[in-house]
């Protein structure tokens, strides 16, 4: 069974954030399983392009990949037009990660014209917040560049939450739940507390952790607020937001300014290997206040360095409560204010453990048989 992906960016094109590491992770521990993978992607990353080969399959983590070369970034590339049309023509099933990029609806008309088996990930753009934003050309894509090619695809969502998205948009679509993971076994730092600080030439302090890129969806404004409350009981507490500059950061240090934060709310930009780990790690907590996620892979990474997460109940992480490692909360500022509050003065919950213990949950090679399965079955008809 040869499965093609088709996906608009692809690993090592980190700038497009957690969901490239996520098709990445799930792609590799895949063919470690033994699926046949073909990825089919461009060398877009963000405002330029990969230093990779491009125009021909290469071999990287027991997978085949082939980055077509865009002409326009982001927008164009002659080569991946003419390039999907041979490699679909080829697979078994063709797996397409994206709806409002330009090789989706060409890579649905492709496999319908082959009748090939179709498996699609929407990847969280069809959660109804992101529809604030261009939502009327959205709805305009989606009427004539998707909707006309669904009648056979079967959709895999990352979550319950991502699959009732599905279904508010395309009622009949039949949803499969795989959803995404972390390496366990690759999740331990090296990096000792104060060589962390020392990395983000800051003082040790004891702290709130938050990490994503700085976006208005990730409602870091909300947490900011918040810490106006836990000041008055926790006035040496910090809040440390990790990420990359979306365009909300002159907005949210302005916000800091104004209520008079700016010694206990620090941007750190973004971390990434030992360093990510050790700040998830030395966190009191993690607090994910957004106004949605399909997934939220951070919450992964957080419980399985043993931190407590603090999670929107615009999230799918309603688990953090069954198994006692951390609150599902509104993303309001009084809920997430009292909801730290709380976990903080909790001293007879072992956090550590049942964070731990849920990370489990989402192994890549557990997910990666679940992903194999859906695959055979879709193949199978």
């Amino acid at each position: 069974m040869r499965v093609v992906v088709i996906i608009p960016s692809f690993y090592p094109a980190i700038v497009y954030g957690g969901s490239t590491f996520a098709s990445y992770h799930l792609t590799k521990a895949a063919a470690e399983s033994g699926v046949d993978l073909w990825v089919s992607t461009t060398n877009a990353n963000g405002d330029e392009r990969l230093d990779k080969e491009v125009n021909i399959f290469q071999s990287l983590d027991q997978f085949k990949i082939k980055y077509y070369h865009e002409e326009i970034v982001n927008y164009f590339s002659s080569s991946y037009i003419f390039g999907i049309f041979k490699d679909i023509k080829k697979a078994d099933v063709v797996h397409i990660q994206s709806i409002f990029s330009y090789p989706t609806p060409l890579a649905l008309f492709f496999s319908m014209l082959f009748r090939k088996k179709i498996l699609l990930s929407p990847r969280g753009s069809l959660a109804q917040w992101s529809f604030q934003i261009k939502g009327w050309y959205k709805k305009q894509w989606i009427k004539w560049l998707i909707s006309p090619f669904i009648k056979k695809v079967k959709w895999h969502a990352t979550s319950e939450k991502e699959k009732n998205d599905i279904l508010k948009i395309f009622p009949k679509a039949h949803v499969k739940i795989i959803s995404d993971g972390i390496f366990l076994d690759q999740s331990k730092t090296t990096l000792t507390r104060i060589e962390m600080f020392n990395s983000l030439s800051m003082k040790e302090s004891r702290y709130i952790a938050a990490m994503g890129r700085i976006h208005p969806v990730k409602g870091y404004d909300i947490l900011i607020k918040s810490f106006q409350i836990i000041k008055k009981s926790h006035p040496d507490l910090k809040l440390l937001i990790a990420g990359s500059d979306e365009g909300d950061l002159k907005y949210l240090t302005e916000l800091v300014s104004s209520f008079k934060l700016d010694n206990q709310v620090v941007f750190v930009g973004p971390v990434s290997g030992a360093i990510k780990e050790s700040f998830l790690q030395n966190a009191e907590i993690l607090v994910l206040p957004s106004h949605t996620e399909n997934f939220g892979i951070v919450v992964v990474e957080a419980l399985a360095q043993g931190t407590p997460v603090i999670a929107s109940n615009k999230t799918p992480w309603r688990v953090l409560e069954k198994f006692n490692a951390g609150y599902w909360v509104e993303n309001t500022t009084n809920e997430i204010a009292h909801s730290i509050i709380n976990l903080l003065s909790n001293t007879t919950t072992n956090w550590e453990m049942n964070a731990k213990l849920l990370s489990k949950e989402f192994d890549w090679y557990k997910i990666a048989k679940r992903y194999k399965q859906v695959l055979e079955e879709i193949h199978n008809g």
